[in-house]
């Protein structure tokens, strides 16, 4: 286990300017941070890798490869963390939480098919000790993803100047493009998976290419909303310590317009319209749970048409973006 890092209120500004652009240069960051390039550069050597991982991701639905889903699990008393990290170990899962309320443990996994859903569900699940109970919920229209999310940390004008840079869609409102991902693509997309921040001679020289022609597909992919980059830190870092998830009933004249107003939300990580008894769900962090109670009844609750709204702790979330936390 590595050491931990002092953060410091710089750090917080930096890591805020990545997640508004995960590749922009060192003086983009320093200028968003308020600081000098040589200190951006001084404190990412210590934050990337303990602290916070850019990562470059293929959009698995939007290169029509399956479909994602929120499963939810209740366990035995006392099992709940010991399940979390059985789900963690699927390739399958992207995301893994610990949560309080009524269930013990939120996933979103991304299948290939029902069949395979079919398989985790009825096979797989029922290999892990402690599960008593199981619902899963297919995500059917995202209007926010963790790619947008910026922290609600720096303010907006410097958010817009880091985003004008951005060639991946960070926004689920910019439709994909015609693209047929080849070989080459698929190996430029795993070198900036494991460091979406690596230099185009860094991506090049383990498949053999030029940096031109790594920066060329990586850039096309990216345009065609296919690569995605995607910051990835714990929101207690940003200072906002309290993780919930929410589980809406909408109508459904009132869910795109609903769902948009919740995505628009600057402690909202992400929401998605689902099947199932709830139909809008999603996580959001915040820096008290008196902020919380502000967000439920001030924001979500006056939003016509949200007939019922579910609340659920976020008490230790183990798995973002494929990648698993340390235990603390």
């Amino acid at each position: 286990m590595t050491d931990p890092v002092d953060i410091q209120d710089v750090d917080v500004r930096i890591v805020a300017a990545l997640l508004a652009h995960p590749r922009a240069r060192v003086g983009a960051l320093a200028e968003a941070a308020g600081t000098s390039a040589p200190t951006v550069s001084r404190r990412l050597a210590s934050l990337l890798g303990p602290v916070v991982r850019v990562v470059g991701v293929i959009d698995q639905q939007r290169a029509d490869a399956g479909f994602a889903v929120f499963l939810r699990l209740r366990c035995v008393p006392g099992a709940s963390a010991d399940v979390a990290r059985a789900v963690s170990e699927w390739p399958e899962s992207g995301y893994v939480s610990v949560i309080g309320g009524e269930l013990d443990c939120a996933a979103q996994l991304h299948v290939r098919s029902t069949r395979h859903l079919l398989e985790i569900t009825s096979d797989r699940l029922r290999g892990v000790r402690g599960v008593i109970g199981s619902s899963t919920s297919k995500i059917i229209r995202r209007f926010s993803t963790p790619h947008g999310w910026t922290g609600a940390v720096l303010p907006e004008r410097s958010i817009a100047a880091l985003r004008s840079g951005r060639l991946d869609h960070w926004s689920e409102d910019r439709p994909r493009e015609n693209y047929r991902m080849d070989e080459l693509d698929h190996a430029v997309a795993a070198e900036l998976a494991e460091h979406g921040r690596r230099s185009w001679r860094e991506v090049a020289s383990p498949l053999g290419i030029q940096p031109a022609t790594a920066r060329r597909r990586a850039e096309a992919m990216m345009t065609a909303g296919l690569l995605r980059l995607r910051t990835v830190v714990q929101p207690e870092v940003l200072g906002q310590p309290v993780v919930a998830f929410i589980w809406l009933r909408v109508a459904p004249s009132r869910l795109e317009s609903v769902g948009r107003a919740v995505a628009a939300h600057p402690n909202v990580l992400n929401i998605a319209a689902t099947t199932g008894h709830t139909n809008l769900c999603g996580e959001v962090a915040l820096a008290s749970d008196e902020a919380l109670y502000r967000f439920i009844t001030e924001d979500v609750g006056q939003f016509p048409g949200v007939a019922a709204v579910d609340v659920s702790d976020g008490l230790d979330v183990i798995k973002r973006a494929s990648h698993v936390f340390e235990p603390v």
